[in-house]
Parts: C-alpha cells; sequence; structure tokens
C-alpha cells in the first residue's frame, strides 16, 4: 500500500468516514491492467484514489464497494478481459477483493435520565461510541456517566441540531418531558440517521406525527423513525428497558445479517 493510499485511509477513519479498499489478489501475467497487490480506496460518497486499471471493471469494483459498505460484507469478484460482450479485451483476468472499513458505530443518547444510564452501559458493552445530551448539569456529569465518550450539557434539541449526523449515528430521545422529545425529533427526522427512536406510547406517536406534519414534514420521513422504541419483551424496569432498544438498535445495525446461520459448527 503506497504511503498516500494509507493516509488517505487513516484520515477518512479519524473523521468516522466509511471506506473499502479493492485489491487485486490474483491475476494473470498478461491481459491485464495492473497485476496483484495494486489497490484502490473508494470512499462512502462514491469518490476514489489510486487505482486497479481504469475502464468499466474499475467502474464496476467502485460500485461493489458502495455496496460493500452498505451491506458490511467483504466478496472477492472476478473480472475478465476476455473481449466477450461487456468484457475488456485486453485477454486476461483478475480477482479483486472488496473490503469495508466502517466507522464506528456512535449511539446519541438525548436524555440523562433513569434509561439512559443502563442504555449507555449497555452501549459501550457492545462497541458503540456513546454520547450523552442533557440540559441538567446534575445529570450531565462524568459522575453519573463516567464510561461515555462524550457529555454534552445544554439544550437537548439545540445541541443535537449541532451535530451531523450519517449512517454510523443511532439517536435515542429519552428526555425528561413530551415537549424536549418532539423537539429532538423534530430536528432529526429528515437526517440519514441509521436509528431514530424516542420512547413514547401509541397515543404520543399520533400526536407527535400530526405535529411533525402541520411543520411541513413529509410523512415519508416518518418510517424511520421508532415510537415506541424498543423490542416488546414485555420490558418493566429501566433496564429491561434500555436492552429492548438496544436490541431494536441491534436488529437495525445488523439487518442483513439476520436470518443467516452464523452459528453452524
Amino acid at each position: 500500500m503506497s504511503q498516500e493510499l494509507f493516509e488517505k485511509a487513516l484520515k477518512a477513519s479519524q473523521q468516522g468516514q466509511n471506506y473499502c479498499f479493492a485489491t487485486i489478489i490474483e491475476a494473470t501475467l498478461k491481459g491485464t491492467p495492473r497485476k496483484a497487490g495494486a489497490k484502490m480506496i473508494v470512499f462512502d460518497d462514491g469518490t476514489s484514489f489510486g487505482t486497479i486499471g481504469g475502464g468499466r471493471n474499475e467502474k464496476a469494483a467502485i460500485a461493489e464497494c458502495l455496496h460493500s459498505i452498505k451491506s458490511k460484507k467483504s466478496l472477492t469478484v472476478t473480472y475478465n478481459y476476455f473481449g466477450r460482450e461487456g468484457e475488456s479485451v485486453c485477454g486476461g483476468q483478475m480477482k479483486v477483493f472488496i473490503e469495508p472499513f466502517l466507522a464506528k458505530d456512535h449511539l446519541i443518547i438525548c436524555g440523562a435520565g433513569h434509561i439512559a444510564l443502563p442504555l449507555s452501559a449497555i452501549g459501550k458493552i457492545l462497541g458503540f461510541k456513546v454520547t450523552i445530551i442533557d440540559n441538567r448539569r446534575e445529570f450531565a456529569n462524568k459522575k453519573r456517566f463516567p464510561h461515555v465518550d462524550f457529555i454534552v450539557l445544554g439544550e437537548h434539541s439545540k445541541e443535537l441540531g449541532k451535530m451531523v449526523l450519517g449512517p454510523n449515528d443511532y439517536v435515542t430521545v429519552v428526555t425528561q418531558g413530551n415537549e424536549y422529545d418532539f423537539e429532538c425529533l423534530k430536528v432529526v427526522v429528515k437526517s440519514p440517521a441509521a436509528y431514530i427512536g424516542v420512547i413514547s406510547s401509541g397515543p404520543k406517536k399520533v400526536k407527535f406525527f400530526g405535529r411533525l406534519k402541520k411543520a411541513g414534514i413529509e410523512e415519508k420521513y416518518f418510517k424511520q423513525v421508532n415510537i415506541p422504541m424498543g423490542i416488546d419483551i414485555g420490558a418493566q424496569t429501566p433496564e429491561e428497558i434500555a436492552l429492548s432498544i438496544m436490541a431494536e438498535i441491534i436488529s437495525v445495525k445488523n439487518k442483513t445479517f439476520i436470518g443467516t446461520d452464523k452459528f453452524l459448527n
């Protein structure tokens, strides 16, 4: 790997950007523009750096990289240069390993009350970066949340609105009041966050969606909102509620793996 390619990958990692490497792992001696070891990096916005030979096969590899980032799965693809329809005419063949590198998942918890405490702890256990947002100094502090990555003291929706959300962000709204909950939801409902959830009830969902419509927000955005959030496990305690929320988040995070036989011997 060239130093510049490595620097691009390092910078993307530091900025929380998803990217993917396409590496030629096998190539015929003749008939391919580049040989084993050639590599390019593809970012989640579709831009790339480096080359595995250019042309239609490189374009196809970029598309595979973007799909790999979305599916979170590695794969090996074969590209031919035999001159048949849809193929280049150089006469060789190469195999390319597509390997995604994903930014760390970020659990954002709006509210620092009785559900936020176990929710943040479970999030950390599961490897998430965790941010707490609350407007109460007696709750939003390191003594109460020594395990989290970031604590933001301020108005929930205002601080949430300062964040640039993306497909690695999971937003949970568990504030101390309905109005705070709604303002947080209003800020993020149109965002590309991977998950948006609000601690709520059925009637509250109807009320909130009605208010969003009056605010001019299209109904198409409502389908990505989980109200009430969490998988129904009959949860009663704050710890059980937090567990149900994280179970739903993991089901969203790992949706491409649901139904696969991961535990076969």
